[in-house]
């Protein structure tokens, strides 16, 4: 997983940098970090196997990782350096911390490239633009401004370093699902909420009320600011933290009413664990959405609600992955 640590200010001018990447072993990494950041080098990225590893073992949200951090040996450090004086002598004292690792044994290969900094805090923003979903729905982030002949419904939200922005499949197929079985008036469960982008859709095209539930204590914060961001009343929704499936607090809440629509973009193994809940709270006459599924799990999946009484009524794929329709 990468981790930043950059501790970039705003407002600075543009420059160049000095990009210098280090690959190690996982075991000698830490150490060497703590000599840089000792020396005050605090500009960088480390992606680590081992935290890859234990987020595959531990995470209940993600199927799918990239198969190249997967198999992914050695642990890649990434230092930022300026080109000035300031700069120059921070690459000299990192030379001499690889200098003195190799007098240690520690194995490591370096390779530096040259980076222009156009604008360290805001070029990114370039590369989000307003993104039609269905046949309703145009997520945009705030900076962008809609298209001149746009007659769809817009729905604004910034990326996030926590949770999605709607650029990923998983999340466009739940959208245009969503579409076609919210109706005025719904009420609406959005479990595995993270940045709300479903609930926030979903009060856009007509519900009358949502409860967004997420294990994560920052996606309560960002579901309610994104909410807020598309003028959705306090009123209209309500954020839950916990785990439903384990946590008998957050379970009874979520059972205090019947839902005429329920979001779940997860991932296989909660979205089968959540069958028996998600047919308690489901009006007979609701709609659940099932996204985040990957393709080698649809069969089951889909065998597994119908074995339940719950028939599978549409089925809605996007290059590995898949939302269900599912009927109670």
């Amino acid at each position: 997983m990468e981790e930043n640590h950059s501790r970039a200010k705003e407002g600075r001018e543009k420059m160049d940098w000095e990009c210098i990447v280090i690959s190690m072993a996982p075991e000698d990494v830490d150490a060497f970090i703590d000599r840089m950041i000792a020396l005050g080098i605090e500009q960088f990225a480390l992606t680590d196997p081992r935290e890859v590893s234990e987020f595959m073992q531990t995470s209940v949200y993600y199927d799918y990782v990239e198969e190249n951090l997967v198999h992914k040996q050695k642990a890649t450090l990434t230092v930022y350096v300026e080109k000035n004086n300031s700069g120059a002598e921070k690459m000299r004292q990192l030379f001499s911390l690889l200098q003195e690792a190799n007098r240690r044994g520690v194995e490591f290969s370096v390779e530096i490239e040259n980076i222009q900094e156009e604008d360290w805090m805001n070029s990114w923003k370039k590369f989000y633009k307003p993104i039609p979903v269905g046949e309703k729905l145009i997520i945009k982030p705030s900076w962008e401004a809609l298209p001149e002949d746009n007659q769809r419904i817009p729905l604004e939200i910034d990326p996030s370093s926590s949770f999605g922005t709607g650029t990923h499949e998983t999340t466009r197929l739940c959208l245009a699902s969503l579409e076609k079985v919210v109706f005025s008036g719904a009420e609406v469960l959005d479990m595995g909420c993270g940045s709300g982008i479903l609930a926030v859709g979903a009060m856009l095209l007509g519900a009358k009320r949502a409860l967004c539930v997420d294990i994560e204590e920052d996606a309560m914060r960002v579901t309610r600011e994104n909410m807020l961001r598309n003028g959705i009343e306090e009123t209209c929704f309500e954020t839950l933290q916990g785990n439903a499936l384990q946590e008998g607090a957050v379970r009874e809440r979520v059972c205090a009413r019947q839902y005429d629509v329920i979001a779940a973009n997860i991932v296989a193994d909660v979205i089968l664990a959540m069958q028996p809940l998600f047919q308690q709270v489901l009006k007979k006459t609701g709609k659940l959405i099932a996204s985040g599924i990957i393709l080698d799990r649809l069969d089951e999946i889909k065998a597994a609600y119908e074995q339940a009484g719950m028939p599978v009524e549409h089925i809605s794929i996007e290059g590995e992955w898949a939302a269900l329709t599912i009927g109670c």
